[in-house]
């Protein structure tokens, strides 16, 4: 059974996964309230997280997560946990909040096992099997981690993964690769899903004449986001209009958001829509601007929901409806199949839930 210490290091190591834990961490005071216990489990559990540098203690401004320095510098990982406990993380530079908070929580949960990073961070123009290649030249790897965007990787990169001498995880992954070798994991969100919970969730509120904003490129995920959108508009006997568009892999889905909402400002009026889809929550949030100049107010003549796209659309006015799915459990399990901690599931899709807020309006 466990004692008060080992619950209490086991909640912190699980807090220290999450990003917002890089500003603030529970306090001695509040972690003594929430489990009944006395300074003494809970000032050594610190302490000794403290020195496995999970966490660490800032003088006036309390405790924080690790995460960030379980970045190794690119020649040298091994120095901290020896070689071949060494994962290269490909990390996809773009300016989303969901990617930093991935970001943290593979860093923070491979500092926990013990795992050192090569946190290599990839733009549009990187050369995937050169990188790799490069990188085994110079260290033992136990696996790689590659966040997969929506620019479908060739058959020649797919090939040369299948080669590789070690579990790979496409981590939130926009394309199912039907080519892909045992070897070779896809992790990815249950769009299809997302696509249904949204217009169930705008049926249950009266909603009956629906618009559909794809602001992010065509993909797997895209797609079957679409097949979940009409089905659920189908069997609720809803109307979606979809609004074609062309967006291109790395452009700014804000700006592609922004750029369809406006082009269609009067088809959403011709229409007589009373809601709108978008795929991103930083999609929605640039499509209510577009119409709140338009003078389309929010939700009184139109309501909005999404797929979430972080901790601003809990704070905009009025809040965001969102569908969200978890990033912390794909992070994990990634390293723990590498790790052999978990059999390697070939795809493996993680479902959504609905987070209900202002911008829904009943009818």
């Amino acid at each position: 059974m466990e004692n008060k210490y080992d619950k209490i290091k086991s909640f912190l190591m699980e807090e220290a996964l999450k990003p917002e834990s890089r500003l603030k961490m529970p306090t001695v005071q509040e972690l003594m309230r929430k489990f009944g216990a006395s300074q003494s489990p809970v000032c050594r559990a610190i302490r000794d997280l403290e020195k496995e540098g999970v966490v660490r203690c800032r003088r006036g401004s309390g405790m924080v997560s690790c995460g960030a320095a379980a970045k190794m510098e690119e020649n040298h990982p091994e120095r901290e946990f020896g070689a071949g406990n060494t994962v290269l993380f490909l990390r996809i530079d773009y300016f989303a909040e969901s990617l930093w908070n991935m970001e943290h929580t593979l860093l923070s949960y491979a500092r926990q096992l013990k795992l050192s990073i090569i946190n290599y961070r990839m733009d549009q123009s990187a050369d995937v099997i050169a990188i790799i290649r490069y990188v085994m030249n110079l260290h033992t790897l136990r696996g790689i981690v590659m966040e997969s965007g929506p620019e479908t990787k060739s058959d020649e990169v797919i090939e040369f993964l299948n080669t590789l001498p070690f579990p790979v995880v496409l981590l939130n992954s926009s394309n199912i690769y039907e080519s892909a070798g045992a070897n070779v994991t896809t992790l990815c969100a249950d769009s299809e899903q997302a696509g249904r919970l949204c217009v169930e969730a705008l049926h249950r509120a009266g909603h009956t004449r629906i618009g559909y904003i794809r602001n992010e490129p065509e993909c797997d995920l895209t797609r079957l986001r679409q097949q979940g959108i009409n089905a659920a508009a189908g069997e609720c006997g809803v109307t979606v209009i979809n609004f074609p568009s062309t967006v291109k892999a790395w452009e700014s889905s804000a700006a592609a958001a922004e750029k369809i909402t406006a082009a269609r400002l009067g088809e959403i009026r011709a229409e007589r829509l009373t809601a709108l889809i978008y795929f991103s929550g930083i999609g929605a949030l640039a499509g209510r601007r577009v119409l709140h100049q338009a003078g389309i107010r929010v939700p009184d003549e139109i309501s909005v929901i999404s797929e979430d796209g972080g901790s601003l659309l809990a704070l905009v006015c009025p809040a965001a409806t969102v569908v969200a799915s978890d990033y912390l459990q794909p992070c994990r399990d990634a390293l723990d199949i590498i790790l052999g901690k978990q059999p390697a599931p070939g795809i493996r899709r993680y479902p959504y839930t609905l987070i209900e807020r202002e911008s829904i309006r009943h009818l």
